[in-house]
């Protein structure tokens, strides 16, 4: 335990001495007793703490990403996924998953550049979970499918659409607001992110999120029944 104990050897030849009539197992017994009535100043250092759980980021800074898995791809073949802004076909979804940013962060969504109130729709069945506003988001929606895979993240808008509410269930191209450049964004765009919801996690918001460029399938379009 790396305990130093120094003693004269005139002590030393007469603890020798005193226990030279015992056993070994009595003497050694006496001799460690006698050296720690002597003051014997063991310097014992506690051992350091246990390192805690090592916090999971990106490497790259900015939000962290997961690469779609087998079940994503089975997800986005049963759900085809929608562009979130009316008119917009998939290929022309720029990807911008991984373009750095500012103070070193990673996109990890797609920016999909339109005239300012351009119509924002869903781009799946599901549920509002929040409606806010943040500095670098502006005016957000956060939303999850109906199976809770997935949050679907819809930032920099100009407004909500009238009546829009948290908890509402909307379905696909429902509209839920309107393009903007609120937040961070210099000119009107959507930024919208896909995470990969975990049931356990309540910073949601903080999710993972997956490329879905390659999953876009359907123009972005208003439904007829839900001209607000």
């Amino acid at each position: 335990m790396g305990c130093e104990c120094r003693t004269h050897g005139r002590g030393k030849r007469d603890l020798i001495a005193m226990g030279s009539g015992l056993g070994a197992t009595r003497r050694n017994a006496l001799v460690v007793a006698l050296i720690a009535t002597a003051g014997c100043a063991a310097s014992i250092r506690p051992l350091p703490p246990l390192p805690g759980p090592t916090p999971v980021s990106s490497p790259s800074g900015g939000t962290a990403s997961v690469p779609a898995d087998a079940t994503d791809v089975a997800y986005f073949d049963a759900n085809p996924l929608m562009v979130p802004v009316e008119g917009v076909p998939p290929s022309s979804v720029p990807d911008s998953f991984n373009e750095p940013r500012d103070d070193g962060r990673t996109h990890r969504a797609s920016d999909i550049l339109v005239p300012m109130g351009t119509r924002v729709v869903a781009a799946e069945a599901g549920t509002i979970m929040r409606l806010s506003h943040n500095a670098l988001g502006g005016t957000t929606i956060y939303m999850t499918d109906d199976s809770g895979r997935f949050i679907f993240y819809y930032a920099h808008l100009e407004k909500y659409a009238d009546g829009l509410t948290a908890q509402e269930h909307v379905l696909q191209g429902d509209l839920l607001g309107y393009v903007g450049m609120t937040g961070n964004a210099p000119v009107p765009h959507l930024h919208f992110q896909v995470m990969r919801r975990d049931p356990g996690r309540r910073d949601y918001w903080n999710s993972p999120a997956v490329d879905v460029t390659t999953f876009f399938t359907l123009t972005g379009r208003v439904r007829a029944s839900d001209e607000r």
